[in-house]
């Protein structure tokens, strides 16, 4: 297909000034755009992730796309969850001991204590994260509590507590204004206002019984929330309206579907920013196609080099990056088509990176029988754009879909690929 630039690609393995000219060429109808070649990170010393093995009481490092092992790079007192944060830097909580430690985010070289135990009650630490209002998070599951320090370590406040539902505080993540919890002891995600600290929804499956103690939390390059449910052997998903809230989409990972046991951490990255899932249960970590959940194979095997009971998994630093689209509007083009206006909202960060690049990779269609190069306008292969034209005239008899897909880099070659997903519907 014409807008189907690249495919799984790492980064571009072509010239700017030859990826400019093919794609000028195609738009013209002289040629469809090759598919880049797939580019292995094997050789980018820059490419790896780190896993705590809470049994052992180390924080392994591993390449992430080979799976190989590369060492410990630290030993840690019952390590449990970890995050990127200011600095590029790795937080790391060691429940063990009762801190938060930090790490160089790439070697993994010690730097110190981050937040000492008794520091604002501090006791038992889940997992650090860093909100949009520029504090610390962190969860205890002695006291039930979420915990706010500034970025140099100092006690804030007591963000929540068990009183709005938040028992067995696990994994955190954030939007620009909204905290999403995984309350492990509710059987709930909860969401709160980051600027107010009030409860704005509670993510539940219709049927309850389907996330049993969720743990891992992600918001995916598409904008939907994942959740690791330990006790089912699983990974359920669910859209978030921007505003606060949030409902059931489906469930991601079935259970038990690859092998997967007692999830805990679950993360999105890799070479092709696909789902990785630490199994507790058989120590091992999985991946999952980012777009289908379709079961990839076993990314690492603890049991051949003495990851014990893996908790935390965390990439190196890398964008933060994530896409939604939305339709504005109709465009006046006289003909069969029905061309309506797009516009992709973007989020996109890196703690060591102040300005990554993200440009738009492809755009694709569902409906294979027709020729997409005649239902895209304005649309920049290649350039950081966010704006262009799709055509809605669907006379498939069936829904269709446009899949959007973009990629961002970072200085140091480290990328993040993004979806979101146009529905159309038949006319």
């Amino acid at each position: 297909m014409l807008f189907k630039v690249v495919s799984n690609v790492r980064r571009f393995t072509v010239s700017q000034q030859a990826f400019q000219m093919l794609t000028a060429m195609a738009l013209l109808g002289m040629c469809a755009v090759p598919k880049a070649a797939h580019a292995s990170d094997a050789n980018n010393p820059n490419a790896n992730y780190f896993i705590a093995s809470n049994g052992s009481n180390q924080v392994m490092m591993y390449n992430e796309d080979t799976g190989k092992f590369l060492g410990v790079v630290a030993a840690v007192s019952a390590p449990v969850a970890s995050q990127i944060g200011p600095g590029a830097d790795l937080y790391q909580s060691a429940a063990g001991s009762g801190q938060v430690l930090r790490f160089d985010g790439f070697t993994g070289a010690y730097k110190g204590v981050f937040i000492d135990k008794g520091n604002g009650g501090l006791n038992c630490p889940t997992a650090p994260n860093f909100g949009p209002d520029g504090l610390v998070y962190v969860g205890d599951n002695c006291s039930n509590q979420m915990l706010r320090y500034t970025q140099d370590g100092k006690f804030v406040d007591v963000f929540a507590d068990a009183s709005s539902g938040l028992v067995l505080p696990f994994m955190q993540t954030f939007d620009q204004n909204y905290m999403y919890i995984a309350a492990g002891g509710t059987n709930q995600v909860i969401v709160y206002n980051v600027w107010t600290k009030q409860v704005t929804d509670r993510c539940v499956p219709p049927n309850p019984a389907d996330m049993q103690q969720p743990i891992g939390l992600e918001i995916g390059p598409n904008g939907d929330l994942y959740a690791g449910s330990a006790l089912t052997n699983s990974v359920v998903r669910f859209t978030r309206d921007g505003k606060g809230h949030c409902a059931f989409k489906d469930i991601f990972v079935p259970p038990g579907y690859g092998g997967i046991s007692n999830p805990h951490a679950i993360r999105f990255g890799g070479p092709n920013s696909n789902l990785y899932v630490v199994s507790t249960g058989t120590n091992q970590v999985m991946t999952y196609d980012r777009v289908t959940g379709k079961f990839l194979g076993i990314e690492a095997d603890g049991n051949k080099d003495g990851m014990s009971q893996a908790r935390g998994l965390t990439f190196t630093p890398r964008p933060i990056f994530n896409v939604y689209a939305k339709v504005l509007g109709d465009v006046s083009i006289p003909g069969i088509h029905d061309f309506k206006h797009v516009h992709v909202d973007h989020e996109l960060k890196d703690f060591s990176d102040s300005s990554p690049d993200a440009v738009l990779m492809s755009i694709d269609y569902s409906d294979k029988s027709v020729d997409v190069s005649k239902m895209v306008l304005h649309a920049h292969i290649g350039k950081p754009d966010y704006n262009f034209q799709l055509d809605f005239a669907n006379r498939s008899g069936a829904e269709q879909h446009y899949t959007i897909s973009y990629i961002a880099t970072n200085s140091h070659g480290l990328t993040t690929m993004a979806t979101t997903e146009v529905d159309v519907p038949p006319m």
